[in-house]
C-alpha cells in the first residue's frame, strides 16, 4: 500500500501502472523480445508476421501475429511483449480474454512451445488440451 497525500493506493496497482509505463517506454525492448520469439517459433515451423510501429503507424506497440489457416476457420495468436511487475517482461496473447501472460520473455524457446500449443488447441480444441 502506498500513501500519496490523503490517497491510499494499492501497491499492486502502482506496480502494474509502472509496468505499463515501462512497456510504453520500452518499445525497442519489446521488439527485441519478439524477434527472439519469432526465431524460436520459426524453428518449430510457425512463421510470425512482425507488426512493428513506426512514427506514422496505427499500431501502438510491437506485435507478432501467428496464424494457421484451417478448412473451416482460421486461428491465430497475436503476441505482445509487456513489462510486468518485478522488472521482468512477459509475452501476452492479445486474442485471449483476459490478457494473461503465456510465457516469460527470458525463455523464448518455452514461449515458442506455448505459441505452438495455443495454435494447436485453437485449431483442434477437442484434440489438444487447453493451455493455461
Amino acid at each position: 500500500m502506498v500513501i500519496v497525500g490523503s490517497m491510499v493506493i494499492e501497491s499492486s496497482r502502482v506496480e502494474w501502472c509502472m509496468s505499463w509505463w515501462r512497456t510504453l517506454r520500452g518499445r525497442d525492448t519489446a521488439a527485441r523480445h519478439l524477434d527472439r520469439l519469432a526465431v524460436a517459433a520459426e524453428r518449430r515451423g510457425h512463421r510470425g508476421v512482425k507488426l512493428y510501429p513506426d512514427r506514422s503507424s496505427a499500431v501502438p506497440f510491437p506485435m507478432l501475429l501467428f496464424t494457421v489457416w484451417g478448412p473451416k476457420e482460421d486461428v491465430g495468436v497475436l503476441a505482445m511483449a509487456r513489462a510486468i511487475p518485478g522488472g521482468e517482461w512477459a509475452y501476452f496473447d492479445l486474442f485471449a480474454e483476459p490478457w494473461l501472460p503465456f510465457a516469460p520473455c527470458r525463455d523464448a524457446v518455452k514461449a515458442a512451445d506455448q505459441v505452438a500449443a495455443l495454435l494447436h488447441h485453437r485449431m483442434y480444441p477437442g484434440t489438444f488440451p487447453a493451455v493455461s
